[in-house]
Parts: structure tokens; C-alpha cells; sequence
């Protein structure tokens, strides 16, 4: 239970952070990779290599903001949420 209070936290924090920065953002809260890397920190290289070897957040193939590849915020935090130690 507490962990997903905390991956709901992260999902609104990030979701302020989508909003303060003006972040392209589709209706069903997915963002473009760049963006997703921004957001996690990482470079996009790494993310997309993440991606590939399949250990990144769940990824999909629909566009947004000009990027073919997009992730969701709730699944950028559940994934951020699952890596706490």
C-alpha cells in the first residue's frame, strides 16, 4: 500500500513538472521519450537503450509532441517506485 501512495506521489510531482515546464503532454498522460528521460533524469540514449534491452518503463508506439516512442507518467513512476531500495 505504501508503495503505491508513493508512485502516486511521484506521478503528481512529475506531472507538476510537466505543467512549470510546458512538457507536450497527450489526454491520456503519456509524454515523449525525450521528455520521459528528462523527467527521469537519464539521458535519451539511456532511456531508449533501456528500452531495447527491456529493463526501462513500458513504452508505446504512438506519438507524441513529433516523438514515435512515449511513456506514460504513472509508469515512469511505477518504475521509478519499483527501483527504491
Amino acid at each position: 500500500m505504501a508503495s503505491e501512495q508513493r508512485t502516486r506521489e511521484i506521478a503528481q510531482a512529475m506531472r507538476d513538472a510537466i505543467r512549470a515546464n510546458r512538457v507536450a503532454v497527450s489526454c491520456d498522460e503519456r509524454v515523449s521519450e525525450a521528455d520521459a528521460a528528462q523527467l527521469l533524469g537519464l539521458h535519451p540514449g539511456t532511456l531508449k537503450n533501456l528500452r531495447h534491452q527491456g529493463t526501462g518503463p513500458p513504452a508505446y508506439r504512438i506519438p507524441v509532441a513529433g516523438s514515435r516512442i512515449s511513456y506514460r507518467v504513472h509508469d515512469l513512476a511505477a518504475w521509478i517506485e519499483a527501483r527504491r531500495h
